[in-house]
């Protein structure tokens, strides 16, 4: 493991720690990079801000099941995202519950809607269109809603009846696309970065 993700780890683990204790609109850099040893520009180097930490963290967690593998979109495969992520269920929780203009949610929400994008204009070689893209939005936001209520615990669906809604409910031109395309671990995070 490079030099590089061994200290973006040591953010992420420092990060999971501190929100044990403390909301994540109260975590101040420079706090974090005491408790790494580093000071704040290497976190800088790094991250534009605790919220891209966050992101990053999410990605790493998406990675783990569609990052460089054969392309595989079923509710099988969404159902090991969820239970990667609830692995991290407190981690997610607190981050979840910041409502800022930096938060979680709008780094997620832009990388669901880029992604999508991306593997619609791969799989079929031309643009998107403005009803795919406001389809692709839909779905993004309806299934992070639903995702936001399982993880707080404000609903009793389970992680294979959320899986399977998701994956019913995804559009038909967007569930190919996902079904033949390979995301690439190196290509994740400018996914994020994109405008």
């Amino acid at each position: 493991m490079s030099l590089k993700n061994q200290t973006k780890l040591l953010f992420a683990h420092e990060l999971e720690q501190m929100l044990k204790t403390i909301p994540i609109d109260k975590i101040r850099i420079v706090d974090l990079c005491k408790r790494c040893n580093t000071i704040p520009q290497t976190f800088y180097y790094h991250f534009h801000d605790k919220y891209e930490l966050v992101a990053w963290i999410f990605l790493n967690d998406f990675s783990k099941i569609y990052g460089d593998d054969t392309p595989e979109y079923s509710i099988s495969s969404i159902i090991r995202n969820l239970e990667q992520m609830a692995k991290r269920k407190t981690f997610y929780q607190r981050t979840y519950t910041d409502h800022s203009q930096n938060s979680i949610n709008q780094y997620i929400q832009k990388f669901n809607v880029a992604s999508a994008k991306i593997a619609v204009e791969s799989v079929y070689q031309k643009d998107t269109t403005t009803e795919q893209i406001y389809e692709i939005k839909y779905h993004s936001y309806g299934s992070m809603g639903l995702f936001k209520e399982w993880l707080n615990s404000e609903s009793s669906i389970t992680i294979p009846e959320l899986a399977t809604l998701q994956y019913n409910h995804t559009p038909d031109f967007l569930r190919i696309a996902y079904q033949n395309y390979s995301f690439k671990n190196s290509k994740l995070k400018p996914i994020l970065n994109s405008d």
